[in-house]
């Protein structure tokens, strides 16, 4: 029996060599696929719409039925225009550039003088785009995350809820937690440092440093607050630079909110410690006015405050202390003054700032001899609410002329003004601006109040 000897082989794109055999040549057996339908193209390659087709590429293109591949040689074009060789069979067409491809737009295009073997023209015109990117060209840094503490008042005072703003809008940033809220960018590549710090900038300006955490993530530390209720945005320069030499190619914008923010601190209360008044329970002050024995404060928030008569308190000293004797030292509520705030505060700012002083007649030393915190947090960030006042006055009978003798335990009390005719002295307290919130805010105005000794 004799062997069959026709074969087909599969080189790349479908490829036919011609052989001989009992059932007939090659031609005879192409003749077989043609029909009477226009030839159609069933594969292009690079495919229509590729985007990241290799500069190495070649051109290859497949029909359904054996074609007059001579006249589709003819009909073939790259547009931009581009040299090249071809490689063909009857089903194929293979066009090898004579250089490898620049990056940007290509179209291959087919018209329809490309004919089969009976002299039908191809079904249609063809256009196939594609692109060519550049082989192996570092891809530039990017900002991966912008990340923003962001919340109302009690969540920014916990940290608040961080936030990418490369994935949404920030429309209420946390001014502090306690101290200016940090925000950290995260880079796609290690940064060269200097160029970031010179490239980074605000509107509107903000101070600021920046915190390397490692060499793709920085930290933004403001040297103050941002101002409450004010759109900012973040800008990074286009030049700077990674590490291995590639460089943003665009400016980059974010923006973002900056909401309420945390209100500044308010006295909301101001009375004496033998009047029993104490935050949330007899805090409220008397519209007419009120003494050490009463059962209300002096002032509350909401109410005017009035003349110094109408606020009276009796100094805790007797008048019968001697030199070297503890007589009249001990302290007495009557001249213990307590003062109330509406948040938490930062106690060493407001005993710094506090100040009490005789004004009617003048005195020559009025101290503040020791204080008494109270309604205080026991966590982060800590601070108390309500603090009451101690203080020691030269005129006092403690002691005698020595004020503040340590042997004899000191002094915690006011002059004895048990027999001082009406109107007369007169006493002044004074809490300065300087006063903070355990988030930083500062006092916008001094509380100041007039009271005499009775």
């Amino acid at each position: 029996m004799k062997s069959v000897k026709c074969c087909f082989c599969l080189i790349g794109i479908l490829n036919f060599e011609s052989c001989n055999s009992e059932i007939g040549s090659t031609k005879d057996l192409m003749s077989l696929f043609v029909n009477e339908d226009s030839p159609k193209v069933i594969s292009f390659s690079p495919g229509s719409g590729e985007n990241k087709v290799s500069p190495k590429t070649t051109i290859s293109i497949l029909w359904n039925q054996p074609m007059e591949i001579q006249s589709c040689v003819s009909a073939f074009s790259l547009d931009p225009n581009t040299k090249g060789n071809f490689e063909t069979t009857d089903l194929s067409l293979k066009f090898i550039p004579n250089q490898n491809l620049m990056p940007g737009g290509y179209v291959i295009r087919l018209t329809k003088q490309c004919e089969n073997k009976n002299g039908k023209d191809l079904d249609r015109v063809y256009s196939i785009p594609f692109s060519v990117i550049e082989e192996n060209t570092p891809s530039p840094p990017m900002v991966e995350s912008f990340l923003i503490s962001n919340g109302n008042s009690e969540e920014c005072l916990s940290g608040g809820n961080i936030v990418n703003r490369i994935l949404e809008a920030v429309g209420s940033a946390c001014v502090g937690i306690p101290d200016p809220s940090p925000m950290t960018i995260i880079f796609s590549k290690d940064m060269n440092q200097t160029e970031v710090q010179l490239g980074l900038r605000f509107e509107p300006n903000a101070s600021f440093q920046l915190i390397w955490v490692n060499p793709k993530e920085v930290q933004i530390r403001f040297d103050d607050y941002l101002q409450d209720l004010t759109r900012y945005q973040m800008i990074l320069a286009s030049g700077v630079s990674a590490l291995d030499g590639t460089k943003i190619n665009q400016p980059i914008r974010l923006d973002f909110y900056m909401g309420e923010g945390d209100k500044s601190p308010e006295v909301i209360g101001f009375g004496l410690s033998s009047q029993n008044c104490s935050l949330g329970v007899q805090e409220l002050g008397s519209l007419t006015g009120a003494r050490w024995d009463s059962n209300t404060c002096f002032w509350s928030q909401g109410q005017a405050i009035l003349s110094p008569h109408e606020y009276q308190f009796r100094g805790g000293d007797d008048g019968t202390g001697e030199i070297n004797s503890s007589a009249s030292c001990a302290d007495i509520l009557t001249d213990n003054f307590k003062i109330f705030f509406d948040q938490y505060v930062d106690p060493i700012s407001v005993i710094s700032s506090s100040r009490l002083v005789k004004i009617s007649p003048p005195s020559s030393n009025v101290r503040l001899s020791t204080w008494e915190w109270s309604h205080c947090q026991t966590v982060y960030p800590f601070g108390c609410r309500e603090v009451s006042y101690s203080f020691s006055e030269s005129e006092a009978s403690c002691n005698g002329n020595l004020f503040g003798n340590n042997l004899t335990g000191g002094d915690f009390n006011l002059a004895s003004s048990i027999h001082a005719p009406n109107f007369y002295p007169y006493y002044e307290f004074r809490l300065d601006t300087e006063v903070r919130s355990v988030t930083g805010k500062r006092m916008v105005s001094p509380f100041v109040i007039q009271m005499e000794a009775k």
